[in-house]
């Protein structure tokens, strides 16, 4: 009997993301309620396209957001078309200059793909067609492929080719030549057809006696012709579902506005779509886009192109919590009826109950709360079922897996040695082979050096196999941001062939599938070749091309290949600590055939340097584990946070680096308060003003200096203090006390400045939600309080996208709820009552309906005349409780938000910094705050306008796992808490430290994780301010701001 472990352990290696390559993977699943609307329009445009005898269908335009399933629908749509007998083509169009020689390679890798059947796209179109055809049985298996082909039987082919149709047997009969010739058993044959099929003139003579024509065809010509061949069969789909990265590699924008090589690029794009489906038969085009790219190219392209497509098809979140239910039911359905496991019920381990919200996230986001949580359960050791969706995104019990013991990772040493040894890597450089061996042995080399990059904040991933004959043979990319699809891309391919012609078609095809250009920086293309190229004038024109693009040659020595067989072969065996061992070991660190493939590689995200693996394969030289004036670059702005514990060097964080933001987890009488107010305070000094959260009035004498100088400065303090204190001013703020210096903002987000970016957007909506629901009383797991919800979602995001007038707007759009905004039976009599339960919320809490003057975020960060930066402390001595407090951080960030949206730091290296004190109030670990959601959105976002921000907690483990993931620099003090202190050290792990003795360190020791430096144990300087060991009364903190 399946156990329900053996079940969850199975799933270890679930996936939430697809990647392009995956359409043509088979489709385990579809959930038709998900994207009804897609669905029915690809089904029609299908339809139609079956039962045309020539014209096209009108185009569909499949727009949506990363993870709402445009890659599933490709998939689909593809086995919707092979059901119909018909064909499926990724087009890959990365420069629009080359849109039909792209198109070409496309069509060429599609009729490559294999299919259910084993039979590729060509077979099976040669089969169908023959099979109408009166030909001898070896004439029909030769052109098939089965069985070398002859001229004879090729000449026999377009004879019956002209008895089908006259007009396609005399305009493409040449093409149909080629396409017999490409699917051919003899490697010169194929050679031959595919030169012909890519428009290379070289290769004529041979063509000749095969029963071409002297008739040279461009490349939109031969796309015309294979698709009126393909149309004597069946129906074909041609989708583009690269067109965000061909926008995203362009500088479509200077200064806000299209600039003129970019808006030529986008209309020659839209032009090369528009004749597409003039030139095509029975085919469909689908494009598949985010929506601000459909958008671009509506904007750009001539009335024609958009009367050739149908109006967006849209793909929203999860409609109902019943159809996110039925998404995860049947995900896991064929996996566990294959391992003949019986679910205690459909959508184990999530509970039911768990997708009331479900209409918040799109498919990726569901897959990735149950991804999420199978991780959970794997770590901790035991099987929990998970009641909330949003409890998936909580810190996780960590029970680390036990570290291989030394003998285990030693018997990996000697497998892979023997692997390596006995490795056979003669297939790699054969041009007949290497299409079939090498592809396996370069993804087993990057997936390896993916490992060793644990220790970056980049994120990188190797492309999904490509098939067999395919342009490329391997890739991998760095993820820049997953919401716009901004990625680099290495794309890799091997040509080991010595005829001529042979190496220039595949050096071709490999171009312009890998859309290499001068101007696309982001796309690499690395040939591997150990052999010269032929000396004639065409091939060194082409390769001279080549370099001119960026691309690279290398050579792969034998040595090389043999690592990466073992890795390979080590890889398949699927090794238990396989992982661990090649973080330790560093097997392609060394691999001279990938330093020279990323040697011009810049991580945006500044990884930190290798280290020396415990046991070398050979040793690397182990670099500092701080970075010490003397190693930082003169002139680079940066902040000593602490001297070394071992040699006593300062240790300093660049300036800069606080974009990436600081995480500090420690407890009572660790120094924490302390080392808080002096980053500040050191930030100002560089004129970097400062907001912060004061929960506990202990920094509210952040402008006072000390009475007489302490024993415990450093070197050249005093003089920074008096600095501070003359050039800073500090302003002390008291939300709800008009004594003070009282402070409001706005309870709504400014959605004006977000209604251009989909996912910006969406952000304001979560967090206008988080603020709304608890005051709407709409937070329970009810049906009533679920479709109040809804309504209340539906109303939030009308009124983002066309109203204006914060909360009071708002409340009367409620009152006065338009029928056309919701599909919810009765919605505007909930309405109605949502608007008084707001408006009774307004009164009781003047502050949450934005009573008093609102202040601009600007004025927090704006220095006083004749002062250098601003410290604004904001005081809560005027909001007692957690849920005040929640309401009044949401309504300061989600106005900071927009404010630094507005007033980015541009090239200072830091634009201001945002404290957060006892961050676990804030953005805790499972239930949700109404200030989580734009905590996390700052968290995330924050660092791109240059805003850094500071988050301290004494319970790490009650924090929101997404702050630490997101904090680049970590300190980690005196923690009292077993359970705190378990998880600091977890944390610490995964920053690639050690902090064991976490619980018994001193007021003032830190250990001190800097971005791009090893893992440090410190002592922190004394604040440059007074701090006595009492904290403020609610009367001083009220003086010091009336001031």
């Amino acid at each position: 009997m399946v156990t329900e472990w053996y079940a969850l352990e199975s799933l270890k290696t679930f996936s939430t993301v697809n990647a392009s390559e995956d359409v043509w993977q088979p489709v385990p699943f579809h959930v038709p309620g998900i994207h009804p609307a897609a669905s029915y329009a690809l089904r029609s445009g299908l339809d139609a396209a079956t039962d045309s005898p020539v014209t096209s269908p009108i185009g569909v335009v499949l727009e949506g957001g990363a993870g709402s399933g445009k890659t599933h629908l490709m998939s689909w749509v593809r086995e919707q078309a092979i059901q119909r007998d018909g064909y499926f083509f990724l087009m890959g169009i990365l420069d629009a200059r080359n849109f039909w020689e792209s198109a070409v390679v496309s069509i060429q890798d599609g009729l490559a793909r294999v299919g259910t059947d084993e039979e590729n796209q060509l077979k099976r179109f040669l089969r169908n067609l023959t099979g109408r055809m009166q030909l001898p049985r070896k004439s029909q298996q030769a052109i098939i492929g089965n069985q070398l082909v002859t001229r004879e039987d090729l000449d026999l082919f377009i004879e019956a080719l002209y008895r089908i149709d006259r007009r396609v047997g005399r305009d493409a009969q040449d093409v149909a030549r080629a396409l017999v010739l490409l699917g051919a058993s003899h490697d010169a044959l194929v050679d031959l057809g595919e030169s012909y099929i890519c428009s290379i003139e070289d290769g004529e003579r041979d063509r000749l006696s095969w029963g071409f024509r002297k008739v040279h065809k461009s490349p939109q010509e031969i796309v015309r012709d294979i698709s009126r061949l393909l149309a004597l069969t069946g129906p074909s789909v041609m989708a583009f579902d690269q067109l965000d990265a061909f926008i995203t590699q362009s500088s479509l924008y200077v200064e806000g506005r299209p600039n003129s090589s970019a808006t030529s690029a986008v209309l020659q794009f839209a032009h090369g779509l528009t004749n597409l489906r003039e030139v095509t038969s029975r085919t469909l085009t689908i494009l598949s886009c985010l929506p601000e790219t459909w958008t671009l190219i509506q904007e750009l392209a001539v009335k024609s192109f958009r009367d050739r497509f149908q109006k967006a098809t849209y793909l929203r979140r999860i409609p109902t919590p019943e159809v996110g239910a039925e998404l995860v039911t049947m995900r896991l359905a064929e996996h566990f009826k294959n391992i003949g496991f019986d679910r205690p019920y459909p959508t184990w381990p999530i509970k039911p109950e768990a997708f009331a919200r479900a209409p918040f996230y799109t498919p990726r986001e569901v897959l990735g709360c149950l991804s999420r949580h199978i991780q959970k359960c794997l770590l901790a050791g035991k099987i929990t079922e998970l009641d909330s969706l949003d409890a998936s995104s909580s810190v996780i019990d960590i029970v680390m897996k036990p570290d291989a013991r030394e003998e285990e990772l030693q018997a990996i040493d000697t497998k892979f040695a023997i692997l390596a040894d006995s490795a056979d890597v003669s297939g790699a450089l054969d041009a007949v082979l290497e299409d079939a061996v090498l592809p396996g042995l370069i993804s087993a080399g990057l997936r390896a050096w993916i490992v060793e990059q644990s220790g970056t904040s980049a994120r990188y991933r190797v492309d999904p196999p490509m098939g067999q004959k395919t342009s490329l043979h391997a890739g991998l990319k760095q993820i820049l941001n997953e919401a716009t699809e901004d990625e680099i891309h290495w794309a890799f391919r091997g040509i080991a062939a010595t005829h001529h012609l042979a190496a220039l078609t595949r050096l071709r095809k490999a171009v312009l599938k890998a859309g290499l250009a001068e101007e696309s920086p982001k796309r690499r293309l690395i040939i591997v070749r150990n052999i010269p190229w032929n000396s004639g004038p065409v091939t060194q024109e082409a390769v001279a091309g080549f370099h001119a693009r960026g691309g690279r040659v290398i050579a792969a020595d034998e040595e090389n290949l043999k690592v990466l067989c073992a890795l390979r072969d080590l890889f398949a065996e699927n090794l238990p600590h396989l992982d661990q061992w090649i973080a330790s070991r560093k097997p392609t660190a060394n691999l001279q055939f990938l330093k020279d493939a990323f040697s011009d590689r810049q991580d945006p995200t500044t990884p930190q340097e290798p280290q020396a693996p415990e046991k070398p394969l050979p040793t690397l030289a182990a670099g500092p584990s701080v970075r010490s004036p003397e190693s930082r670059p003169v002139g680079i702005p940066s902040l000593t946070v602490g001297r070394s514990y071992d040699r006593g060097l300062p240790v300093s964080v660049e300036l800069e680096a606080l974009r990436k933001h600081i995480a500090i987890f420690a407890g009572s009488g660790s120094g924490k308060t302390v080392l808080i107010r002096r980053i500040i305070e050191e930030c100002a000094l560089q004129c970097v003003s400062s907001i912060v959260l004061d929960p506990n009035n202990d920094l509210a004498r952040l402008g006072d200096a000390w009475p007489e100088e302490p024993s415990a400065w450093g070197p050249g303090d005093g003089g920074r203090a008096a600095r501070y204190i003359a050039d800073t001013d500090v302003v002390v703020w008291t939300p709800r006390r008009e004594k003070g210096r009282p402070l409001a903002f706005q309870p709504l987000p400014d959605f004006s400045s977000v209604r251009d970016d989909v996912d910006e957007f969406h952000e304001a909506v979560h967090a206008a939600m988080a603020a709304l629901a608890p005051r709407a009383k709409v937070e329970g797991g009810t049906s009533k309080a679920q479709v109040a919800r809804a309504v209340l979602t539906e109303a939030v995001v009308h009124f983002g996208k066309y109203k204006s007038g914060g909360l009071d707007g708002l409340i009367n759009l409620l009152a006065d709820f338009p029928e056309d905004i919701s599909q919810i039976s009765g919605a505007a009599k909930i309405a109605d009552g949502l608007a008084q339960v707001l408006r009774a919320a307004t009164v009781t809490d003047p502050l949450f309906g934005g009573e008093g003057e609102p202040v601009d975020p600007g004025q927090l960060l704006t220095p006083a005349a004749g002062k250098r930066a601003r410290v604004s402390v904001i005081s809560f001595v005027g909001l007692p409780s957690d849920s005040d407090r929640q309401s009044f951080v949401n309504q300061l960030q989600m106005a900071l938000f927009a404010w630094i949206k507005k007033n980015p730091a541009g090239d200072r290296p830091l634009g201001g910094l945002f404290v957060m004190d006892e961050a676990q109030t804030f953005a805790p670990s499972g239930a949700m705050t109404a200030c989580t959601q734009s905590t996390l959105a700052l968290a995330s976002q924050a660092r791109k306008y240059g805003l850094g921000l500071v988050f301290a907690t004494q319970a790490p483990k009650g924090l929101h796992n997404r702050i630490p993931g997101n904090a680049a620099t970590q300190f980690y003090g005196l923690l009292n808490a077993d359970v705190q202190i378990e998880a600091a050290k977890a944390m610490a792990r995964v920053k690639g430290g050690s902090a064991d003795d976490i619980g018994s360190l001193r007021s003032g020791q830190f250990y001190v994780a800097p971005e791009g430096a090893g893992f440090a144990k410190v002592r922190t300087p004394l604040c440059l301010t007074h701090h006595p060991r009492s904290p403020l009364t609610t009367e001083e903190v009220i003086a010091r701001a009336s001031r």
